[in-house]
C-alpha cells in the first residue's frame, strides 16, 4: 500500500513541476485573443489609444496618447516631467488642427532631442509631432520621432512632355548619323522643346532605338555606347551604357530620372558617345528607329 501511494506522489510531483514550468513559459509573453503569443505582447485584433481634442493650453497626462489642438489662438502643450524615469517608451502623438501655431514644451530642466537638444518644438497648422520618452530623468528626456505635414491634399498628374518620333514603315529615308570620334554626338530627331507652367520636379522616361548601319571587318568586337539626357544644354548625368553585341545590331536605351525644372520653356535632347571600342578604331554609323519622351509632374 505504501508503494502505491508513493507512485501517486511521484506522478503528482512531476505533473505539478511540468504545469509550473508550462505556466512560467506562458507568462513570458502576453496574448490578447490568441493562445500562442509570439511576442511580449501579441494582439490578435485592432488596437486603440486615447483620442482627445483640446481647445486651450494643456499638460499631457499619463493616460493621453493622441491629442489634437483645435484652438482659436496660438497654443502650448506641455510634456509631463520624467519623474523617476518610469515613462520610458511612452509615446505621444500631437496634431495641430487649428490655423494657429502650436508649441510642444519640455518640462523645466528637461529637453527634447531632435537634431540637437531643444526646450520646445513648434508644430505649424496641419502638422503633427510624435515624441517618445527616453527613460532618462535629466537633460534630454524626450526624443522627437517625427514632425510631418499631416494635411491631406488632392494632387493631379499633369503632362509636361509628350514627344515621339518613329521611322515610317518601309521607309528608305531614315535619319542617320556618324560618331567620328569619342566626343558626344547629338542623336537626330531627339531634340525638342517643352514648357513648364510652374516650377516643379518632373518625372521623365525616355526610350531610344538605333540601328547599326555599317558592316565592320571580321576583327570587330562588341563596343559600348553611352547615351545621356541633355536639358537646356546642360548634361544631366542621367545616362545608360549599352553594348552593341554583333555586326549591325541595334541599340536600345531606356533612361528615367526626376528633374527639378523652373517655370518656362526648356530644351531637351540626347547625346551619344562611343564609350569603349575595345582597342579597335572604326567609324560607327547608326539610323534612328524611334525616340520617345514622356514627362509628368504633380500639381
Amino acid at each position: 500500500m505504501m508503494l502505491h501511494y508513493t507512485k501517486y506522489f511521484i506522478l503528482l510531483f512531476f505533473f505539478a513541476s511540468a504545469t509550473g514550468s508550462f505556466a512560467q513559459n506562458m507568462t513570458i509573453n502576453t496574448g490578447i485573443n490568441t493562445k500562442n503569443p509570439s511576442s511580449r505582447l501579441t494582439v490578435n485584433g485592432s488596437v486603440a489609444g486615447d483620442y482627445k481634442i483640446i481647445n486651450a493650453n494643456a499638460v499631457l497626462g499619463f493616460t493621453d496618447y493622441y491629442t489634437a489642438y483645435n484652438g482659436s489662438t496660438d497654443g502650448t502643450v506641455h510634456l509631463p516631467p520624467a519623474g523617476s524615469g518610469s515613462l520610458k517608451g511612452r509615446v505621444y502623438s500631437i496634431k495641430n488642427t487649428s490655423n494657429y501655431m502650436l508649441t510642444v514644451i519640455a518640462p523645466a530642466q528637461e529637453t527634447i532631442y531632435g537634431t540637437a537638444n531643444m526646450s520646445s518644438v513648434t508644430v505649424p497648422p496641419g502638422y503633427y509631432a510624435k515624441l517618445v520618452s527616453r527613460g532618462t530623468v535629466t537633460g534630454s528626456t524626450w526624443e522627437l520621432l517625427a514632425i510631418m505635414d499631416g494635411k491631406t491634399e488632392s494632387v493631379t498628374v499633369k503632362k509636361a512632355l509628350d514627344y515621339a518620333y518613329g521611322m515610317a514603315r518601309e521607309s528608305s529615308n531614315i535619319s542617320a548619323f556618324t560618331l567620328s570620334d569619342s566626343n558626344p554626338t547629338l542623336i537626330p530627331e531627339s531634340q525638342t522643346m517643352f514648357t513648364m507652367p510652374v516650377a516643379s520636379p518632373v518625372i521623365l522616361n525616355i526610350a531610344v532605338g538605333l540601328a547599326g548601319d555599317v558592316l565592320f571587318p571580321s576583327y570587330y568586337k562588341s563596343p559600348y555606347f553611352r547615351c545621356e539626357i541633355i536639358i537646356d544644354g546642360v548634361a544631366t548625368n542621367f545616362f545608360q551604357i549599352v553594348q552593341q553585341h554583333y555586326l549591325q545590331s541595334s541599340l536600345q536605351f531606356k533612361i528615367s530620372g526626376v528633374f527639378n525644372l523652373s517655370a518656362g520653356p526648356h530644351g531637351i535632347w540626347l547625346n551619344i558617345t562611343r564609350w569603349n571600342d575595345l582597342g579597335y578604331v572604326y567609324v560607327p554609323t547608326f539610323k534612328v528607329l524611334s525616340v520617345v519622351y514622356d514627362g509628368v509632374y504633380l500639381d
